[in-house]
């Protein structure tokens, strides 16, 4: 069975190749991982990690993912090979980059794809009596009602804007621990859970990103978020439908299970949060753990690992790209 995605965390830590293996060790020289090379896809490296020359010429023969992280979980860069297969792919994604039509029909599927997911949540918890949140799933239905029905991608843009706000207020009526929690916000992170929010959106990216890649089309040219040197803006559009179901039922369940507690953060300066050491590798085990899970993949009529459909989702639109926008449909999850 594969690992597919190795995350280290350990600061000091250091990856070299032994033979066909890869090996991390810790900075006392205990081996924390020891792994043949065929089993990982993708390294998440966090803080401070030391990859050898050879780790890395070997990571890169073999397509393998490599990202660097801050402890805190901001993105520094990205080692990874090109996909040399994939030049008709990305033609017809320059082609359809001018098409309003498609770019407004794909835009209008990822946004109603991602509220839907809020909505579905949000009545499966005022159903079984966890919140009372009749007037967010309304208001939330309203959103998606708006949205088939919009006639810009900056109208979208505005209606997933208000939809998410909405859902946010559900989610924080969920929560059964006071960590000061009022609204989403970032860059920095005012409070403990929006410090887990945006650590594990940035885990959740880079495996989208590394699916686009895997697919071949090209992770710079987006239908929903601008097209922004330097900004892959595609996997911002793909990872939409996973938000909730992969990031945001990690950090309620940790939250609610008292798992992590206000002491496991700290306040910076410019009135961030940080999480500690702790919290840092259960959130990375978390996630790990539920990219892991398998559940019904409805293009392959079976159940499938999260991080498999994401990278399915990935092709699917390659072949919207190359056939037509009905080839993309989000994932629209029951809770």
């Amino acid at each position: 069975m594969e690992v597919g995605t190795l995350y280290i965390t350990t600061q000091g830590a250091k990856l070299t190749k032994v033979g066909e293996r890869l090996v991390v060790r810790s900075k006392e020289n205990k081996i924390i991982h020891d792994m043949p090379f065929f089993k990982v896809r993708q390294i998440f490296c966090f803080g401070t990690i030391e990859v050898t020359a050879q780790t890395i010429f070997q990571l890169m023969y073999r397509n393998i993912d490599l990202v660097y992280l801050t402890k805190s979980g901001r993105f520094k860069c990205r080692l990874s090979n090109m996909n040399e297969k994939s030049v008709l792919s990305r033609v017809a994604q320059y082609s359809r980059s001018q098409d309003i039509n498609f770019k407004l029909e794909m835009a209008r599927k990822i946004v109603i794809g991602k509220l839907s997911n809020y909505r579905n949540w949000i009545m499966f918890k005022n159903r079984h009596g966890v919140i009372e949140a009749n007037d967010e799933a309304f208001a939330v239905n309203q959103a998606i009602s708006l949205a088939e029905s919009a006639m810009s991608v900056d109208e979208l843009m505005g209606i997933e804007g208000n939809g998410s706000k909405i859902y946010f207020e559900a989610f924080r009526k969920a929560l059964k621990q006071n960590l000061s929690f009022f609204e989403r916000n970032r860059r920095p992170p005012k409070d403990p859970v929006n410090a887990m929010l945006s650590f594990g959106y940035t885990i959740l990216y880079h495996k989208v990103l590394a699916a686009i890649e895997q697919a071949g089309v090209d992770p710079f040219m987006a239908n929903l978020h601008s097209n922004i040197n330097s900004r892959p803006s595609l996997a911002l559009d793909l990872m939409e439908e996973f938000r909730h179901f992969v990031v945001d039922n990690v950090v309620l369940r940790l939250v609610n299970l008292a798992q992590v507690r206000a002491n496991n953060f700290t306040y910076t300066s410019d009135k961030g949060v940080l999480m500690n050491d702790f919290a840092i590798a259960l959130v990375v085990r978390e996630i790990q753990a539920r990219l892991g899970n398998s559940f019904y993949y409805p293009r392959e009529g079976k159940k499938m690992e999260l991080q498999e459909q994401i990278l399915h989702q990935a092709y699917a639109y390659r072949e919207a790209v190359n056939k037509g926008v009905e080839y993309y449909e989000p994932l629209v999850f029951n809770r």
